[in-house]
């Protein structure tokens, strides 16, 4: 696959990212490992092929490209009218990947968490640490980390839907929707 580095956008201990224009003209990203094997993190983009993920869409030894994610991070949203919105999307998508067994573990980073509010979407980035699993515990690690020092949630909240979350997922999502409801227009 041909493509045209246009800048390097991240970089953390184990790869860097570089925002590229692809053959035909779209843009993409590519991911570089520096010292870790991609294969875990393909095969993870690959089984979610775009839901609450980059679509993936080439590999190379040690890197691939995958789509460019559109939004801002759930941390530059804190204060703003979309915060609450993309926390709830984010909880949602959290219940998804639990439902489909991948456990991201780094969802307690704002960075990891893009919200597009064109539509209404929210998307997990950098699956590098992510495992597939039985227990995957994505929901319950956005609900503790985000709301239990939230001054509009707290800790009473957050027990509740924990509780009920053990007992049935589907149902603690419909109780956060309620407890969200103020913040969607």
């Amino acid at each position: 696959m041909d493509y045209r580095v246009i800048k390097k956008i991240g970089e953390g201990n184990r790869g860097e990212v570089y925002l590229v224009e692809l053959e035909g003209g779209g843009r993409g990203v590519i991911k570089w490992a520096k010292n870790y094997d991609i294969d875990k993190e393909w095969e993870i983009l690959n089984y979610l092929n775009g839901r609450w993920a980059p679509k993936p869409i080439y590999r190379g030894r040690r890197y691939f490209i995958m789509e460019l994610v559109e939004g801002k991070p759930l941390g530059e949203l804190i204060g703003t009218p979309l915060y609450y919105r993309a926390l709830y999307r984010g909880l949602e998508a959290g219940y998804h990947l639990d439902r489909l067994g991948v456990f991201h573990k780094q969802l307690g980073r704002f960075y990891h968490i893009i919200y597009n509010p064109l539509v209404d979407q929210v998307k997990f980035i950098d699956f590098e640490r992510g495992v597939f699993t039985n227990k995957p515990r994505n929901f319950l690690q956005i609900l503790g980390y985000y709301l239990y020092k939230d001054a509009n949630f707290g800790v009473e909240v957050v027990e509740r839907v924990k509780e009920e979350y053990k007992k049935s997922p589907l149902s603690a999502l419909s109780l956060l929707k309620e407890y969200f409801s103020p913040y969607f227009p």
